[in-house]
Parts: structure tokens; sequence; C-alpha cells
């Protein structure tokens, strides 16, 4: 039987990986770079957890949303498009080097 598209899971290896927040997945134009951010830092966040961990399960590398919620209400509350677009890169950076430590973490316990 064919799967169906319409209903595509966000992380098919952990179908019970937390979905991302409404504002995440549906943002305005305003908010689109917002999103790109929290979308990093979420990334960020489970592989680091499974780079410290080392070791990957899906409640490491999918973790809640919780700490990228707070962290964007917090420390990147009212900065403007601008400053976002000044620190997604250094924040994609830090995503791709744990992504590549993590990576035959995840590899070996069959989560990539």
């Amino acid at each position: 039987m064919l799967p169906d598209l319409d209903e595509e899971q966000e992380n098919p290896d952990c179908p019970n990986a937390p979905a991302r927040p409404e504002w995440v997945t549906n943002p305005s134009n305003e908010g689109l770079t917002r999103s790109e951010l929290a979308t990093e830092l979420y990334q960020q966040q489970g592989y680091r957890n499974v780079v410290e961990a080392g070791e990957c399960t899906c409640e490491l590398r999918f973790p809640s949303w919780d700490r990228v919620t707070e962290a964007m209400e917090t420390e990147f509350a009212g900065i403007s498009r601008f400053e976002f677009l000044e620190v997604i890169p250094d924040i994609r950076k830090a995503t791709k080097t744990y992504r590549n430590e993590g990576r035959p973490i995840c590899r070996d316990a069959g989560l990539w």
C-alpha cells in the first residue's frame, strides 16, 4: 500500500517526534526569518543532545520544542530581521558541526 502523502510525517524514523509549533510551521512573511532561526536552533539542540549522550534515540534527536520557544521569547525577542540574518550563519555553522558528529551515531542506531 502506498503512503498517504497528505499525511507525510516530519520525522519518519521517529513517528512520535514532537510536531513543529504552529508559529514555526506557518510563519507570517515577517516571521519567516524567525521561523528559520527556530528550526535551526531545534536541529542544533537535537544533534547536540545526540553528541553529548553518545547515543541516538528519538527523544534525544527530536526533543520538545519548549527550549527553542523559550529562547525565541527571551534571547531573540524583539530583534530585527537584519539581526536574525546576522546570527543565522553562526548558528547554522554550529548546527552543521553537531550534525556531522551526530550523523554516524544516529546511522548506527538506524535513525538517519
